[in-house]
């Protein structure tokens, strides 16, 4: 009802013939869809735990990848990425994804996660690859929920937010459990 008249909105006419009969096509997208759900089911299911968030942010990248231009920021860029996915993992933990120049990644512990921060600092401190930058890295523990491979929830915003403030921050429930 739109004020004092209705108004139709949409209009559904089914026979009892199938359409490769009636109109010559058979018409699939809705079995498609259909198709498209249950191969999705398995993935669309989340799941919750604790887990120790790190995310990770390069200092200055947007003036650095202006002055060394797109094809040799991607470069380092990338070459940054394999360093910390190597210490990440050696370290229980698991890389994520790649937020333009940032990271995102996931520990079962803090102490790990802290570690793993540590020996990301010290890597870059000690890389001989020029231009040199610094990275900042924040660390919060918390309940996570998982779902496509992706992590979720109010510890995954905090730990950015951290990242924002210095060189390793942890959360003060990520320092009391570390």
């Amino acid at each position: 009802m739109e004020g004092a008249a209705w108004k139709i909105i949409n209009r559904h006419a089914s026979v009892p013939t199938p359409n490769i009969e009636l109109v010559g096509k058979e018409q699939l997208a809705i079995q498609k869809l259909v198709d498209a759900a249950r191969e999705d089911g398995p993935e669309l299911v989340q799941t919750e735990g604790l887990a120790s968030v790190l995310f990770t942010d390069v200092e200055g990248s947007t003036t650095l990848a202006e002055a060394l231009g797109d094809q040799r920021w991607s470069v380092l860029i990338e070459n940054h990425f394999q360093v910390l996915a190597a210490i990440i993992e050696k370290y229980h933990g698991q890389f994520v994804k790649s937020l333009g120049d940032g990271t995102l990644s996931v520990f079962p512990s803090a102490k790990e996660a802290l570690t793993a921060a540590i020996k990301i600092q010290g890597a870059i401190a000690s890389a001989s690859e020029e231009p040199s930058f610094g990275v900042r890295i924040g660390i919060h523990t918390g309940d996570v929920v998982q779902s496509r491979g992706d992590f979720f929830g109010t510890v995954v915003n905090k730990a950015s937010r951290i990242t924002a403030k210095g060189t390793v921050r942890l959360s003060e429930l990520a320092f009391r459990v570390a």
